[in-house]
């Protein structure tokens, strides 16, 4: 069942459409960011239809006078052409023309961005740093990168979201992809749960992510051990993206929001040990905003 509100009775002139493998939420609101109507319900991931026409309609319920609309989903995709390729996350979207379906049942222009992309385009426009390049990781039920150079949104060649959670990290650990050890199986919220059931499945076999932070404050073992390896693996994220790109901004999504300032000092801890030292200096990680989620599908209509 779908959560619906309103924030006052402005006229919304833009829509977002936020679809992630776990919550998809369309929002109405303006130019500046502001929000003004929000619509969300769970992903129903392997029923494409049923997730189209969704959103379409929450679109016309909750942003009727939208001029433009923005779309943010999880890759990998191609931005260039408005096609959901093959994300893992999202299988009743396997190569599906979402931004032209869009357009031709809303009417209005559709801009389709990947959701890593669309978070960084968000925090670029109305972050606490606004105007300056950044990485941003998404750090959620995926890990995506989304790369804001020279003021832009940076794909690959012909479109290609670039795809940081498939790059290879250890030889070993929870299968993403069909692919042991990448680094969305260690960086990801959902690689708590993964990491945790792979190392003690008698006892974490199917428990959630909240389950093992739970367990990791209570101080239980493999709970404790799934978080540290976690904040690894994003920190060496971190540091690929400083010495690859030299980036001097990152931020990074879902597990900083929630899991706050100590998680965020043991990854930077790994990235000072992991970077160079000339980039490691001058980089800086934070916090997404906390409605960045959010405003990201607004920054992707614009």
């Amino acid at each position: 069942m779908a959560d619906v509100q309103f924030f006052g009775d402005a006229v919304a002139t833009i829509a977002g459409i936020n679809i992630g493998g776990t919550t998809t939420t369309v929002v109405g609101g303006r130019d500046d960011g502001t929000i003004l109507s929000r619509w969300s319900t769970p992903t129903p991931a392997r029923d494409g239809e049923r997730l189209i026409r969704s959103v379409i309609e929450a679109v016309r319920f909750v942003a009727p006078g939208a001029e433009r609309i923005g779309v943010a989903v999880g890759g990998p995709l191609d931005a260039e052409r408005g096609v959901v390729t093959d994300a893992p996350h999202l299988p009743g979207l396997r190569n599906v023309a979402l931004r032209e379906r869009l357009a031709a049942e809303l009417g209005k222009p559709v801009i389709l961005h990947h959701d890593a992309a669309a978070c960084a385009l968000a925090e670029w426009r109305w972050g606490p740093d606004a105007g300056r390049d950044l990485a941003y990781l998404t750090c959620g039920t995926g890990f995506g990168a989304g790369l804001i150079i020279d003021g832009r949104v940076r794909y690959g060649a012909g479109g290609r979201s670039p795809e940081i959670g498939h790059v290879r990290y250890r030889d070993d650990g929870p299968a993403i992809f069909g692919k042991p050890g990448c680094f969305e199986g260690f960086g990801s919220a959902n690689a708590l749960a993964l990491l945790a059931g792979w190392r003690a499945p008698a006892r974490f076999l199917g428990a959630t992510p909240l389950h093992v932070v739970n367990e990791a404050r209570e101080g239980e073992p493999t709970a404790r051990w799934a978080l540290r390896e976690n904040e690894r693996a994003v920190g060496a994220a971190c540091a690929l993206l400083a010495d690859l790109l030299g980036f001097d901004l990152i931020v990074l999504g879902t597990l900083a929001v929630y899991l706050g300032p100590n998680w965020i000092e043991r990854v930077i801890a790994v990235f000072r040990e992991e970077a160079l030292a000339s980039r490691s200096e001058a980089c800086s990680i934070r916090a997404a905003m906390p409605d960045v989620q959010d405003r990201s599908a607004l920054a992707a209509a614009l």
